[in-house]
């Protein structure tokens, strides 16, 4: 059965992730431009997620030491410091940690909110915002210009892309197995606002099992019932039903690439 929310939930959301990889000196007269990849005007190498699955560690490591600088008690930045947004959202949202995380082989930006309180739908647009501006002027700014050695070069990590690749995602729709995600591609999404049912994710499931109904997607409306009623908390619910119809929540899915290779010395990558 479905537990909307307990107090304490805690929840994490997740951005793309990029990276230039700069390698060393002495590696760099063996690097060639054959495949576009490698810019002797840049002197670097664009990574994207799957890239940076290999470096998990390294990033994570300079993201706790970017999260310590000025601490006085030994706990993480928290980003809710310093959000001068809605009084609300302040009072329900204790906390805003940065770090990443590693789904499907893709190594994503994440950032775990501790809540007291759920938010309402027309709250967490607001709180976006606020920390993609965090991740383009704020925390990520200064993390992108820290330097973090890897074998034969130094990352700089960007947690902010100006793009429409940037969106956020709950951790839970990317965890969830490929085969139970699947829509019908050729039927278009009936439209639903969350907007107005205060909260309730009853009446938000059963206006999105009418509409579905109603647009001959039968299957896919007993689908996502069975997926609410059996997913764990209130948030994993709002964005399993907007996989189904589109709503304010529901964002375009990322094709993943295929990793590059680690540039070997002497060689290119492949």
């Amino acid at each position: 059965m479905l537990v909307e929310q307990e107090e304490n939930m805690q929840i994490e959301l997740l951005t793309p992730l990029t990276a230039e990889f700069i390698p060393d000196e002495s590696d760099w007269d063996g690097l060639e431009e054959e495949d576009g990849v490698w810019s002797q005007d840049s002197d670097s190498q664009s990574l994207d997620g799957a890239d940076l699955v290999q470096y998990k560690e390294a990033i994570q490591d300079m993201v706790d030491k970017e999260n310590s600088f000025g601490s006085e008690d030994g706990k993480p930045c928290n980003l809710m410091q310093y959000f001068d947004g809605s009084p609300a959202i302040k009072e329900k949202v204790e906390s805003a940690v940065v770090s990443v995380k590693e789904v499907d082989h893709v190594l994503y930006g994440c950032v775990t909110l501790q809540l007291k309180d759920h938010l309402q739908s027309n709250e967490m647009p607001e709180l976006c915002e606020y920390i993609t501006g965090q991740y383009s002027d704020g925390w990520g700014e200064g993390f992108e210009q820290r330097d973090i050695p890897v074998e034969d070069g130094n990352l700089n990590v960007h947690f902010w892309q100006c793009g429409r690749d940037f969106r956020f995602l709950a951790a839970s729709e990317i965890q969830a197995p490929a085969e139970e995600r699947k829509v019908e591609e050729t039927v278009r999404r009936p439209r639903m606002k969350l907007l107005g049912h205060d909260g309730n994710i009853f009446s938000i499931m059963g206006d999105a099992r009418r509409l579905l109904v109603g647009n001959g997607q039968g299957r896919e409306a007993d689908e996502m019932f069975q997926r609410v009623q059996s997913c764990g908390n209130y948030y994993q619910a709002l964005g399993i039903i907007s996989e189904y119809v589109e709503t304010e929540l529901s964002v375009p899915r990322l094709e993943k690439e295929k990793p590059h290779k680690k540039p070997e010395k002497g060689g290119t990558s492949r």
